[in-house]
């Protein structure tokens, strides 16, 4: 859909479908991060094998969503949103079964494979379904159920951990999988690109090696040194597979990613502060939720509880969000929403006792990215045509999801190797200094004045590591909002980034012929590029010009009896 009076009525009902299919792949999540005590304890998993069962569900949903995004276009949005949807609840149902860390990785790969056949599908069906007027806001209530799911797991997850087993935190996913699927298949229309690029197998295989090596030397660091073999093997997969990537991409002629995109500035400012700001949400919620149960001693409900209020603030921030956008335009809503994120998890790293900080920095940071998420993911979307709403959405969730893989593995990994340094600072044995979970059960069984004393010192260090890892997602969260700064439209330049490229094919590709006359004057460019085509089209009209000649004879008719025209008004009366 292209224009205001062909609006689905039914728009706003599919709004719900939507971002009911993205609030439960973003929940998983949430649940997951305040389940991360118990699941410790259960598999006897340390920080590393918990980094890799959370990164694993992002990093197949970032490596496989460019391809995803392709297949969409090609075969249908709908299509790809239930499909992802089915394969999404079977992930859960082998996660809630899993009694080991390999199993629950290879549940949340699972998982994340089915979150990547959703996530462009549920855009692109939004971007076809809604007006330009509306799309702003419709994006930003999307945007903000992705917030919401984030915010929202640790108070589901940390009230079925309570009550139940860990499992559970999968299982409570079969519920809005079985609404999407009957709503969807009933409310959702069918779109598809007309045109569809040809899948990129190999540029997937390259983007997703990339990825998972960066993450996997990050979180390799924090165990073995960032000079150790690991590390230095993953950094340099990393390398070489993004360095093969861009190359190969420049010579496909259907390449993954848009290179015409690349070149705008509007595209690389909210594509990075999306990734910056995810980095910062992320690593976040993965330090805030351990450090309320580990250091603060609350349950796993109250943990969930006392994050909650950051949902509530996301919320806000997305409503108003479209008028601070007016006033200052998306760059300077992105820059002033990561500025508000970045100080508020900043007073999260810097927290004592007591929770009205916590609070505060969670109102503060959660208003904050709520200006910033829907700002991000409209700009991506208003430089592309409807019909590549498919692929470039899931060009824009893979830069999300990266940012998510990639504040887990850096945050997570200066909190443990900033927990390492102090135990063994304090000279701690060195069973202690693995995990916090192990100092305490090594503490309870050790007993008396000493045991207390190394779970004081556990519990200390600990704290001091999550307020180091914390503002590191605030420095991260920062550069974003200098970026969007810089790069992203303003209020007087807004407009320029609404218009789409038209030319999204690689360089040396053969431009689409139909794209041409939209951006250069049609008396022009067919003239002189094309002439053949263009000789026969004044010639067809040429034909018509004796049609008015026809009745030319027919004039003489009614002249026959001019004669009587200036004896009598018979003609006119």
């Amino acid at each position: 859909m292209t224009g205001t009076e062909t609006a689905d009525p039914r728009r706003w009902w599919i709004l719900g479908v939507l971002s009911l299919a993205l609030f439960a792949i973003v929940l998983n999540n949430g649940l997951l991060n305040v389940a991360i005590p118990q699941m410790m304890r259960s598999l006897d998993a340390d920080v590393g094998q918990i980094q890799f069962i959370v990164d694993g569900y992002a990093l197949a949903l970032a490596g496989a969503l460019l391809t995803a995004g392709t297949l969409s276009d090609r075969y249908g949005h709908k299509r790809a949103t239930l499909l992802g949807t089915t394969v999404f609840g079977v992930g859960s149902l082998v996660g809630m079964t899993a009694d080991g860390t390999g199993q629950l990785i290879g549940a949340r790969v699972l998982m994340g494979l089915g979150a990547a056949c959703i996530m462009p599908g549920t855009l692109a069906v939004l971007v076809d379904v809604f007006p330009p007027a509306e799309r702003a806001r419709a994006i930003g209530v999307w945007s903000g159920c992705s917030a919401l799911g984030v915010a929202a797991g640790p108070v589901v997850g940390g009230a079925l951990v309570s009550h139940f087993w860990w499992g559970s935190i999968f299982l409570v996913n079969l519920v809005p999988v079985a609404v999407v699927l009957v709503a969807g298949a009933l409310l959702l229309p069918e779109s598809a690109d007309p045109s569809p690029r040809r899948p990129d197998p190999v540029g997937a295989l390259l983007g997703t090696g990339a990825m998972v090596g960066l993450v996997f030397g990050t979180i390799q660091a924090a165990k073995h040194g960032w000079t150790s073999t690991w590390p230095v093997t993953g950094f340099t997969v990393a390398a070489v597979a993004g360095v093969c990537f861009v190359l190969w991409e420049r010579r496909h002629p259907y390449p993954m990613v848009d290179f015409a995109l690349l070149r705008r500035a509007p595209f690389i400012g909210a594509s990075v502060s999306i990734l910056l700001l995810m980095f910062g949400l992320a690593g976040t919620l993965f330090v805030l939720t351990q450090r309320l149960q580990f250091a603060f001693g609350y349950g796993p409900l109250r943990a969930g509880l006392a994050v909650m209020p950051v949902a509530f603030a996301v919320l806000l921030g997305t409503m108003v969000c479209p008028a601070v956008v007016r006033r200052v335009g998306p760059g300077g809503s992105v820059a002033v929403g990561l500025a508000l994120g970045a100080a508020g998890v900043l007073v999260l790293g810097r927290v004592g006792e007591g929770y009205a900080p916590v609070l505060a920095g969670l109102v503060l940071a959660g208003i904050g990215f709520g200006l910033a998420m829907g700002p991000t993911t409209d700009v991506v979307m208003s430089l592309v045509p409807p019909e590549r709403s498919g692929a470039t959405g899931s060009l824009d969730m893979t830069m999300q999801e990266f940012g998510n893989a990639l504040g887990v593995a850096v945050v997570g990994s200066v909190l443990a190797h900033s927990y390492t340094n102090a135990m063994t600072d304090a000279g701690r044995p060195p069973a202690a200094r693995r995990t916090l979970e192990n100092a305490l059960a090594l503490a309870e069984r050790t007993g008396g004045d000493a045991g207390a004393a190394l779970a004081a010192a556990a519990r200390s260090a600990f704290d001091h590591a999550a307020g180091v890892g914390l503002t590191v997602a605030a420095a991260g969260v920062a550069t974003g909002a200098v970026v969007a700064a810089l790069l992203m439209p303003g209020r007087t330049a807004a407009g320029e980034a609404e218009a789409p490229v038209e030319d999204t094919d690689a360089p040396g590709a053969p431009a689409p012929a139909p794209e041409m006359p939209s951006k250069t004057p049609a008396p022009d460019t067919p003239a002189s590029e094309i002439p053949a085509p263009e000789i026969p089209a004044p010639e067809i009209p040429a034909p018509e010009i004796p049609a008015p000649e026809i009745p030319a004879p027919e004039i003489p008719a009614p002249e026959i009896p001019a004669s009587e025209i200036p004896t009598g008004r018979t003609p006119v009366g």
